[in-house]
């Protein structure tokens, strides 16, 4: 049957918002039809299942920012914002779903992502000439990522003025000349440290297949096995899944909380402490780079006293941030200063993707944060 227009936009709108809210796996079809009107098996009718949904959305997001390169960077940064602001979970879908996508959609995916990326690619071409393909994709998916996070929270600013804050920073980014890695740093004496115990192993299977799959798409059986423990053993260690993921937020948590205080305690100016809170904040993600992504995008389906827990910690840490880059820019009104801290954490986690010396997006992150 073929499905009325607004009926069609209103269950893509309503599936955008839950897969932003909640994830993809933590979302049920029967949720999406409940905020449309709709019975699960009733929206089978309109689209064959959650994967269909999801593939679309991600599909009408590409189609969303779809740009020329007339006007030159700033104007074409200036566009992919006002879009974003105008729709943000469809953003926050796109940039944390897109990897769920697999076979033609994936492919299709791939195709529109060409054609989305050819007029970024010309306008960052004549703004930053000497800039590699690979890194104009990495910025641009770093600067994306940040922006999402800043867009889908509770605005401080008022549009326009965010619309100038977000496209200065991601033009920032774009702007920054091609990196030159620091120089390899001695290697550490050896030491001893002690094996992984099994707690360990559990969580190290735990966040690979959280990463792959999603936090929803996991089982406790299938963690078990992976981590070569069978039956009840795995109990013995961790009461549930959600103590799982607990774990790995609260781990998360404590190396970005020790990180910037060691980064703060040793600085000589607000200028060193930014590229040292830089510095140190990329670290954490190269070090283990699983723990960094799973914590930032399945923390949502922890219960709700847990995820307010964790925030108050990460609260702390963002309050130093933004201390030092209000340092540094004194003039720089507080809320500006708060909302683009607010996307510092997952610039540098997406960042670190594409960084094969993570220490070298110092000079990316400080871009963000002073535009």
């Amino acid at each position: 049957m073929r499905v009325p227009v607004d009926r069609r936009a209103a269950i893509l709108a309503a599936a955008a918002e839950l897969f932003a809210a909640q994830g993809f796996a933590g979302t049920s079809v029967d949720e999406i039809g409940a905020a449309v009107g709709l019975t699960g098996p009733a929206l089978y009718r309109h689209f064959p299942g959650k994967d269909a949904l999801l593939a679309e959305v991600v599909m009408d997001t590409v189609a969303a920012f779809a740009v020329d390169d007339a006007g030159g960077l700033e104007q074409v940064v200036a566009a992919t914002v006002a879009v974003a602001l105008d729709d943000p979970a469809r953003l926050a879908t796109y940039v944390r779903e897109r990897h769920r996508l697999v076979g033609s959609a994936r492919q299709a995916l791939a195709r529109a992502e060409r054609t989305l990326y050819r007029p970024w690619r010309t306008v960052i071409r004549l703004a930053n000439p000497d800039l590699a393909d690979g890194d104009v994709a990495s910025r641009q998916l770093a600067a994306l990522t940040a922006m999402s996070e800043v867009a889908s929270r509770p605005p401080a600013l008022a549009r326009p003025r965010l619309d100038r804050l977000l496209v200065g920073a991601m033009t920032a980014v774009l702007a920054v000349p091609p990196l030159a890695p620091p120089p390899t740093p001695a290697p550490p004496p050896g030491g001893w440290s002690l094996p992984p115990g099994r707690r360990d192993e559990i969580r190290a299977a735990a966040l690979r297949l959280f990463r792959q799959r999603g936090y929803h798409g996991v089982g406790m059986d299938e963690i078990g096995r992976a981590a070569g423990v069978r039956g009840p053993t795995i109990y013995a260690h961790y009461e549930a899944k959600a103590a799982i993921l607990l774990d790995v937020c609260e781990r998360a948590e404590a190396r970005f909380e020790a990180a910037t205080h060691a980064a703060v305690a040793g600085a000589t100016s607000a200028a060193d402490a930014l590229d040292r809170l830089a510095a140190a904040t990329l670290g954490v993600v190269g070090a283990d780079r699983d723990l960094a992504v799973v914590a930032g995008r399945e923390e949502a389906a922890l219960p709700t006293a847990d995820r307010r827990r964790l925030a108050r910690r990460r609260d702390e840490v963002t309050a130093t941030w933004a201390a030092v880059v209000g340092a540094v820019q004194p003039d720089r009104p507080e809320a500006e200063v708060r909302a683009v801290v607010d996307g510092a954490r997952p610039l540098v986690v997406q960042l670190a993707h594409g960084l094969p010396v993570v220490a070298a997006g110092v000079p990316l992150v400080r871009a963000w944060c002073l535009g």
